[in-house]
């Protein structure tokens, strides 16, 4: 039997636009993908299966929510992997869970995206079939393959990674306890009101601080009317000293602050953390 240990980061979206909707009713977005240290942990294990129905099992650990063991991002991917394993191959994963999930961090994404680097790698499948088999399980997980800083548009299928990152690194991270939003309701609402398409270029990369502020979430006032608590969590994270920019990610409900040096985001992670116990608070860097 073979065993790896992977790490699956968090996923935080620095901003995300909506620019078109697609006949089949895929939303092409356009946005700027990060990941940081915070991550779930995976132990995966590879070895001969007893029968030909012998299934893939995960095991889930230290989730907030329930998640069905038979039908999630994990047995997707593997089940698509599959195809390029060895006959009478049996895959078996522990997913210790720190991300939040239904959070807007892509904790599934995550996932997912760690077992097909991991079990790509394994078994010699080339980077356009696992590209494929990323976006046949999530538009999240093309990004979440790599896992690293990338602009990305289309339906998450097209990136262009992020060569000189010039961003301050350090992240708190904050989401109301107990509220949890769905990606395809937040979706559903947006009233096509579409977004200027972004050329992305160098300039825009060698300009990234000025380019960011520039940008929005245009999911964020979609969550903010279904968790009001969202707005309350931005205002108090640009309340904070150190705080450059505050933002949603992804379709909610975690939200974002970036700051200017390690010292203000720990000091702002432990004054939210005592001034709102019902908030969980995690500070943390980006991985660039």
């Amino acid at each position: 039997m073979k065993s790896f240990c992977v790490k699956a980061p968090a996923k935080i979206n620095l901003f995300l636009h909506v620019v078109d909707k697609k006949e089949t009713g895929y939303h092409v977005i356009e946005g700027l993908f990060v990941f940081a240290n915070l991550a779930n942990f995976l132990e995966i294990k590879v070895g001969e299966k007893e029968s030909k129905y012998d299934n893939s099992m995960v095991e889930f650990v230290n989730s907030e929510s329930k998640i069905d063991r038979q039908y999630n991002t994990i047995t997707k991917a593997v089940n698509l992997l599959l195809r390029y394993a060895p006959q009478r191959t049996k895959v078996s994963i522990k997913v210790v869970k720190n991300i939040p999930t239904a959070a807007g961090l892509g904790s599934g994404s995550s996932d997912a995206g760690a077992v097909i680097r991991t079990l790509g790698k394994f078994w010699g499948v080339d980077m356009p079939a696992l590209n494929e088999i990323a976006l046949s399980v999530g538009s999240d997980v093309p990004a979440s393959v790599e896992s690293k800083p990338a602009f990305v548009t289309g339906i998450g299928d097209e990136l262009y990674h992020i060569k000189n990152f010039s961003l301050p690194t350090n992240i708190v991270l904050i989401k109301p306890k107990k509220k949890f939003l769905s990606t395809p309701e937040v979706f559903s609402k947006h009233d096509g009101n579409f977004s200027q398409s972004i050329k992305w270029n160098t300039e825009a990369e060698k300009n990234l601080s000025k380019f960011i502020k520039e940008v929005k979430n245009d999911l964020q006032e979609i969550a903010i009317s279904l968790v009001p608590e969202v707005k309350d969590v931005i205002s108090s994270l640009e309340s904070q000293k150190g705080c450059i920019l505050s933002r949603m990610s992804g379709s909610g409900t975690t939200c974002f602050g970036m700051f200017d040096n390690k010292e203000n985001a720990k000091a702002a992670a432990v004054r939210i953390r005592e001034q709102q116990p019902e908030w969980w608070v995690c500070d943390t860097q980006l991985i660039v």
